[in-house]
Protein backbone atom coordinates (compact mmCIF):
# COMPACT_ATOMS: atom_id res chain seq x y z
CA UNK A 1 0.00 0.00 0.00
CA UNK A 2 1.46 3.37 -1.02
CA UNK A 3 0.55 6.34 1.12
CA UNK A 4 0.81 9.78 -0.51
CA UNK A 5 2.47 11.59 2.39
CA UNK A 6 5.47 9.21 2.35
CA UNK A 7 6.80 11.07 -0.70
CA UNK A 8 7.28 14.29 1.28
CA UNK A 9 10.58 15.57 2.66
CA UNK A 10 10.35 13.05 5.50
CA UNK A 11 11.99 10.51 3.20
CA UNK A 12 15.08 12.76 2.88
CA UNK A 13 15.75 14.11 6.35
CA UNK A 14 18.27 16.92 6.25
CA UNK A 15 17.01 18.44 3.00
CA UNK A 16 15.17 21.28 4.74
CA UNK A 17 18.26 23.18 5.91
CA UNK A 18 22.04 22.95 6.03
CA UNK A 19 22.07 22.86 9.83
CA UNK A 20 20.10 19.60 10.06
CA UNK A 21 22.04 18.10 7.17
CA UNK A 22 25.34 18.87 8.93
CA UNK A 23 24.02 17.67 12.30
CA UNK A 24 23.15 14.31 10.76
CA UNK A 25 26.28 13.81 8.67
CA UNK A 26 29.36 15.85 9.73
CA UNK A 27 30.62 13.96 11.68
CA UNK A 28 27.98 11.23 11.87
CA UNK A 29 25.91 12.36 14.84
CA UNK A 30 24.62 9.54 17.05
CA UNK A 31 22.00 11.87 18.54
CA UNK A 32 19.97 11.80 15.31
CA UNK A 33 18.87 8.37 14.12
CA UNK A 34 16.70 7.22 11.24
CA UNK A 35 15.05 3.95 12.21
CA UNK A 36 14.64 0.95 9.91
CA UNK A 37 11.01 1.96 9.47
CA UNK A 38 12.04 5.45 8.28
CA UNK A 39 11.20 7.49 11.40
CA UNK A 40 13.69 10.18 12.45
CA UNK A 41 14.55 10.14 16.17
CA UNK A 42 16.58 12.45 18.40
CA UNK A 43 18.23 11.01 21.50
CA UNK A 44 17.09 13.13 24.45
CA UNK A 45 18.66 11.23 27.33
CA UNK A 46 20.03 8.02 28.72
CA UNK A 47 19.87 5.98 31.88
CA UNK A 48 22.42 3.59 33.37
CA UNK A 49 21.03 0.27 34.57
CA UNK A 50 22.38 -3.11 35.61
CA UNK A 51 21.87 -4.24 32.01
CA UNK A 52 23.83 -1.31 30.53
CA UNK A 53 22.89 2.05 29.10
CA UNK A 54 19.33 2.64 27.93
CA UNK A 55 18.74 5.43 25.41
CA UNK A 56 15.60 7.59 25.35
CA UNK A 57 14.66 8.69 21.86
CA UNK A 58 11.95 11.11 20.77
CA UNK A 59 10.52 11.14 17.27
CA UNK A 60 11.31 14.46 15.55
CA UNK A 61 8.21 16.16 14.10
CA UNK A 62 9.75 19.54 13.24
CA UNK A 63 13.33 20.38 12.27
CA UNK A 64 15.00 21.63 15.46
CA UNK A 65 16.91 24.24 13.43
CA UNK A 66 14.50 25.75 10.88
CA UNK A 67 11.11 24.54 12.17
CA UNK A 68 10.00 22.89 8.92
CA UNK A 69 7.63 19.93 9.41
CA UNK A 70 9.54 16.68 8.79
CA UNK A 71 6.98 14.02 9.69
CA UNK A 72 3.54 14.00 11.25
CA UNK A 73 2.33 12.05 14.26
CA UNK A 74 0.21 9.98 11.88
CA UNK A 75 3.22 9.14 9.69
CA UNK A 76 5.21 8.13 12.77
CA UNK A 77 2.34 5.97 14.03
CA UNK A 78 1.91 4.17 10.71
CA UNK A 79 5.63 3.66 10.11
CA UNK A 80 6.15 2.43 13.67
CA UNK A 81 3.26 -0.04 13.37
CA UNK A 82 4.81 -1.47 10.18
CA UNK A 83 8.28 -1.83 11.75
CA UNK A 84 9.50 -5.30 12.70
CA UNK A 85 9.19 -6.00 16.41
CA UNK A 86 12.41 -6.02 18.44
CA UNK A 87 10.87 -7.48 21.59
CA UNK A 88 12.21 -10.83 22.76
Amino acid sequence: MKLPFFDKAAAGFGSCCDDLKRAMTVPPNPLFRKSESGVLYLTVGYVQSDEGIGWMDQAVIFCPFCGKPLQSKEEIRIKSAEAPSTQQ
